[in-house]
């Protein structure tokens, strides 16, 4: 069975990641190197043969080059430009669609906040004041009675003193 982990990588793994990418641009750098070597190789080996017509081939070569980068050029032209009306559409969209879902939620943290002072202010603080005194009038009565009886101990512990 393979595990699959969520876990990042560890360093030393994104170390082998990196050295496998460098050998990888290494590669690709020596193969187009060879393919331009192997292709001047080719060129002088043909025109050692017939100089007149390798010299056409190379002439149809270098325009069909020509065309071809013109084309990508153009592709590229067209791939910007396209990439300038995404990013214009996604201006858009955060002026027109982000911006006012954020206003509105501005909003409703400043009446949640409004709403939590008011109950605080109108409801909790009297809730507390109105508990605070009656806790305070139940001491006081607990004091009161609890004095009197033990005033009322004391004389009935004279009086049993006296006989």
């Amino acid at each position: 069975m393979e595990s699959h982990s969520t876990e990042k990588e560890s360093p030393s793994a994104q170390q082998k990641g990196t050295m496998s990418l460098k050998r990888v641009i290494i590669i690709a750098a020596g193969a187009l190197l060879g393919v331009v070597v192997l292709l001047f190789v080719i060129t002088l080996l043909l025109a050692a043969n017939n100089i007149e017509q390798t010299e056409q081939m190379i002439r149809l070569l270098r325009d069909l080059m020509i065309i071809f980068l013109a084309l990508e050029g153009i592709l590229v032209i067209l791939a910007l430009a396209i990439l300038i009306i995404q990013i214009a559409q996604l201006v858009n969209i955060i002026q027109n669609e982000v911006q006012p879902i954020l206003e509105n939620t501005q909003e409703a943290v400043e009446t949640a906040n409004v709403t939590a002072r008011f109950v605080s202010k109108n409801v909790a603080g009297p809730m507390v004041a109105f508990s605070g005194f009656f806790a305070g009038l139940s001491s006081l009565f607990g004091n009161l009675f609890g004095l009197r009886r033990a005033l009322q101990y004391s004389r009935e512990d004279e009086v049993s003193h006296d006989e």
